[in-house]
């Protein structure tokens, strides 16, 4: 079996603006750093050995605080020119609106910043600085209206591992993409820390394989624990997870950290060196020294080495050298005790890490192939394998297409590489029809008739994208809002502050003096408006609050939402109407109305402090 990386996680820097408790690289809090750490020049050809090796890989980086490097837009920007995913781990207090759109525009793709606690207490006081929850929170936010994919990451200590749950659904309310659980490992400034009990380790992951399929849209994954592969596996041998998740722990065979100075270890709670960049190449590295090849063989000893679950699971390797000084010992922390010496338990995931005999040499058509070439590198010699062995088990004997959509996994379940799934066009306009209600189809059948025939298939869209089970008048309505605050915010880019029939003419000469077709649209809206014999009241009134709108940013707000958000203290307005526009464009709303308003508040941990009640007709 070829062995090579999926992830690498890179420290740039020891350097820090916080001192937190449990910190792997006892990080030199507020210091101007050490003289040692990979200059600009070497950490760019460290990225070229890194895309050498595996030019599909994940590149996580890191610190220390990653953003306490000058040179990081140059890295993030030569990590993707190198194809790399490029990913930043953060405590988020640095990460502004300003960071976020360079590191966007150099081709980072997510960020994943530390949350311990919804209690600023409790986090503040593990990160050592008052007001680091708040400035954590907000750079999520702004690293989500920038663009970037977030991930949530908690590490599991006795102060908050009741609070597990709760920060789950906080998480999946402001669009996380991924929900990470990491595990406390007795080293650097943790060395000193108590651990959770084994007991309350397992309470954790069981959970986690519980609740894993709770939360659309956002995975829930426990690392650096594969005794989660093993409570999958007694849930369900068949949970679909099991097909596409790596088996057994990562160091050294799938994964490797590199130091802020150049030095290769197994991973970042391991500090045993297999060579230094400043000496030795990576590939060399990664190939010959001993101190990762060692973990290509499962020979564990202790009940690791008895347990039929010690190639899918194999424990933990830096807890093994942690506790028990052997990074092939046992892992104390895991509660499954073997009876004798049990026969391994096998799966595709474990033989396509450890490798198989009797290989299948079917044949793939090209489009199967580019299909199979689109899945995050790390889970497709597991696909190919499962999908392939599916194919012998039924006689087939070639991959089409059709027959890799129909047996393959579903996009997801291939783990915390895989980028989000957008809905497309494609993808809502095939979807199965929406039925409408009685209701609704009366009130198109009055629009005019320039418009009729449109509605149908926008309505379609529309509901196809937001869940909707059933397209009734108050959808059509939303649809109508959302398209007049649109229409409105538009008129008022042209210099028009006031709707009168001048906004017409304004937009006949400046928007569509070249589109013969527009011009027809905008003489036939007026020539119904000017036929009418009285005004439409409540859409005039409605238009003019769109108009009026001066809160939104991003969307526009309804004149109902933004009255309310007016009524909040100044110091809190500003972030929380840019927190509720976020969190309406990632749940589908074109415009920020009171349903969007008082979700997004419901979710935010300063919802309340808003002073943005709901009205009293919706109480």
């Amino acid at each position: 079996m070829t062995f090579v990386p999926y992830a690498v996680s890179w420290n740039l820097t020891g350097r820090c603006n916080l001192a937190c408790d449990h910190c792997y690289l006892d990080a030199n809090a507020r210091t101007c750093g050490d003289d040692g750490e990979l200059t600009t020049e070497q950490a760019i050809d460290t990225v070229g050995q890194i895309a050498a090796l595996n030019p599909e890989s994940v590149l996580i980086l890191t610190g220390g605080e990653p953003l306490l490097r000058h040179d990081l837009d140059r890295i993030v920007g030569a990590a993707a020119a190198a194809g790399l995913m490029v990913v930043l781990g953060t405590n988020g207090v640095l990460l502004d609106r300003s960071a976020a759109r360079r590191l966007k525009e150099a081709g980072l793709a997510g960020v994943g910043v530390s949350i311990d606690s919804l209690d600023p207490l409790i986090h503040d006081t593990f990160r050592r600085k008052r007001g680091a929850l708040s400035a954590s929170m907000q750079g999520l936010a702004f690293a989500r209206e920038e663009g970037l994919s977030v991930q949530v990451q908690t590490t599991v200590m006795r102060s908050n591992i009741r609070d597990i749950p709760l920060i789950a659904q906080w998480a999946h309310h402001i669009g996380a993409k991924v929900f990470n659980l990491f595990f406390l490992v007795c080293v650097g400034r943790g060395e000193q820390m108590t651990d959770i009990s084994p007991t309350q380790y397992e309470e954790t992951l069981r959970w986690a394989a519980s609740e894993k399929d709770r939360f659309p849209g956002m995975m829930v994954r426990p690392k650096c624990a594969p005794h989660f592969k093993r409570i999958l596996h007694q849930n369900n041998p068949d949970d679909p997870l099991l097909s596409t998740y790596v088996a057994a722990c990562r160091a050294g065979t799938h994964y490797l950290r590199i130091t802020p100075h150049g030095a290769v270890t197994p991973c970042p709670y391991m500090e045993t060196q297999a060579g230094s960049l400043t000496r030795t190449s990576l590939s060399a590295i990664w190939a010959d020294a001993p101190e990762l090849t060692r973990f290509r063989r499962p020979d564990y000893e202790g009940k690791c080495g008895r347990c039929r679950y010690r190639l899918l699971c194999g424990g933990c390797r830096a807890r093994a050298l942690a506790t028990v000084g052997d990074p092939m010992g046992e892992d104390q922390w895991c509660v499954y005790e073997p009876v004798g010496v049990e026969a391994p338990i096998t799966t595709v995931d474990t033989d396509a890490k450890f490798g198989v005999k009797g290989e299948s040499s079917l044949a793939w058509d090209a489009d199967a192939e580019a299909i199979l070439g689109k899945i995050p590198f790390f889970a497709r010699p597991m696909v190919r394998m499962g999908v392939e062995r599916r194919a012998m088990a039924e006689k087939v004997e070639r991959i089409t297409l059709e027959y890799f959509r129909r047996v393959s996994p579903s996009p997801r379940m291939f783990g915390d590489a895989a980028p989000p799934s957008p809905v497309t066009v494609e993808t809502a306009t095939d979807a199965a029809e929406i039925p409408w209600t009685p209701d609704a189809k009366e009130r198109v059948s009055h629009a005019p008739e320039f418009v009729r025939p449109g509605i149908p298939k926008l309505m379609q869209k529309r509901a196809c994208e937001r869940g909707k089970t059933v397209i009734d008048s108050a959808f059509l309505s939303e649809i109508r809002d959302e398209s007049m605050m649109l229409a409105s915010r538009r008129i008022k880019k042209l210099g028009i502050d006031e709707l009168s029939m001048d906004a017409w003419d304004a937009a006949r000469k400046k928007l569509f003096a070249k589109s013969p077709e527009k011009i027809q649209v905008i003489d036939t809206i007026t020539e119904l408006l000017n036929g009418r014999e009285q005004k439409n009241g409540p859409i005039v009134e409605r238009f003019s609050g769109y108009m009026a709108d001066s809160l939104g940013k991003k969307l526009g707000w309804s004149k109902e939402a933004r009255l309310r958000m007016e009524r909040a203290p100044a110091f809190v307005r500003e972030k929380a109407a840019r927190a509720v526009e976020g969190f309406a464009r990632e749940n589908g709303y074109r415009i920020v109305n009171e349903e969007a308003l008082d979700k997004a508040l419901a979710q935010m941990p300063f919802g309340a402090m808003t002073g943005a009640s709901p009205s009293p007709d919706r109480t």
